[in-house]
C-alpha cells in the first residue's frame, strides 16, 4: 500500500487568485466584495467537508461554487480552473477516476489560456492528473505527466522546493511500478533528503516518502533498509495520526509483508 500527496490534513487546494486577477471579460464587471466573500465561503466549506470525508456534501458545495464562479468570472478564469481542480480531487476520492481526469483536462486548458504552462497551479493540476492516471493503470502517461510537472516545478519553484520533491517522490513510485528500481531509488532518496531538510523528519509528508522508498527497497529485496524506513515512518504516523489511522495500519501491513518476504513468518504474524 502507498499513500500519495493528497492527504486531507495538507491537501493542496486551489483557491484562485482574488477578484482582480486576469480572465474577466470586462474589468468594469468585477464582482462586489459580498460576492467574493460568498465564493470564498463556499470554497472554505468544500475544504472542510473534504477533510471530514463528506465527499458528497463537498461535491454539492463545489458545484454551487462552480456555478457562481462561472456566472461572475466566466469559464476562462483562474477561479474557474481552481474549482475544477477541487472538484476533480473530490471525484478522485469517490472513485470517479474518468470524471476526475476530464475535470483536470479542463482545468489545464484554462490554466494554459490564462497563465500559461510555466505556472505553479498548472504544475499542480498536472501532478494531480498524473495521480489519477496511475490509479487507472496508465503508467506511461503517469510518468509523462509527473515528469512534466517536475520540470515545471524545478524551473519555477526551485530544485529543493517541497512540491518539487513531492513530484520526484511520486515519479519514483511509478518508475518502480515499471520495474526500474535503480532509478526509483535515486528519485526517492533525493526527494526524501529535500523533505527532511525543508519539513523535518517528523512531518507526515516526509513519512509518506519514507514509506514509498521502503516499498522500493523491499522490491529490491533490501529488507533491512525497508524495515528501517517503515519503522521511522510509522513512528511519525502514530504520533501525528494515531495508531488506528489507516496510514498507520497500512505501514504496519507493509512491515508484516516485509518480514514475511524475508522468511520470518512468526514476526509477520505477531505484527498482524
Amino acid at each position: 500500500c502507498e499513500s500519495f500527496t493528497e492527504r486531507k490534513k495538507s491537501v493542496r487546494w486551489m483557491s484562485g487568485c482574488g477578484g482582480g486577477c486576469g480572465g474577466n471579460k470586462d474589468a468594469s464587471n468585477l464582482p462586489d466584495s459580498k460576492t467574493i466573500q460568498e465564493i470564498q465561503s463556499l470554497n472554505a466549506e468544500v475544504h472542510a467537508q473534504y477533510r471530514e470525508s463528506n465527499y458528497e456534501g463537498a461535491l454539492e458545495t463545489a458545484n454551487k461554487a462552480h456555478e457562481m464562479i462561472n456566472k461572475v468570472y466566466g469559464e476562462s478564469h483562474l477561479f474557474t480552473a481552481s474549482v475544477l481542480n477541487n472538484k476533480a480531487l473530490i471525484h478522485k476520492q469517490m472513485g470517479h477516476l474518468a470524471e476526475a481526469s476530464r475535470l483536470y483536462d479542463t482545468a489545464l486548458s484554462v490554466y494554459t489560456s490564462t497563465v500559461g504552462e510555466d505556472h505553479p497551479s498548472y504544475a499542480t493540476a498536472l501532478h494531480n492528473k498524473a495521480l489519477v492516471q496511475r490509479l487507472q493503470g496508465n503508467a506511461d502517461e503517469a510518468v509523462r505527466l509527473f515528469s512534466k510537472a517536475l520540470d515545471i516545478r524545478r524551473k519555477i519553484l526551485g530544485a529543493e522546493h517541497t512540491e518539487t520533491a513531492v513530484s520526484m517522490h511520486n515519479l519514483g513510485s511509478v518508475v518502480r511500478d515499471r520495474g526500474n528500481i535503480e532509478r526509483a531509488v535515486e528519485l526517492q532518496k533525493l526527494a526524501l533528503n529535500i523533505l527532511r531538510k525543508r519539513l523535518g523528519s517528523q512531518h507526515l509528508t516526509t513519512a509518506t516518502c519514507m514509506v514509498a522508498l521502503g516499498l522500493t527497497r523491499k522490491r529490491a529485496t533490501q529488507y533491512e533498509d525497508a524495515l528501517n524506513l517503515y519503522s521511522r515512518a510509522l513512528g511519525v504516523q502514530r504520533q501525528e495520526l494515531g495508531a488506528r489511522h489507516t496510514e498507520s495500519i497500512s505501514t504496519m501491513h507493509n512491515i508484516a509483508e516485509c518480514y514475511e518476504e524475508k522468511g520470518d513468518a512468526n514476526q509477520a504474524a505477531q505484527i498482524r
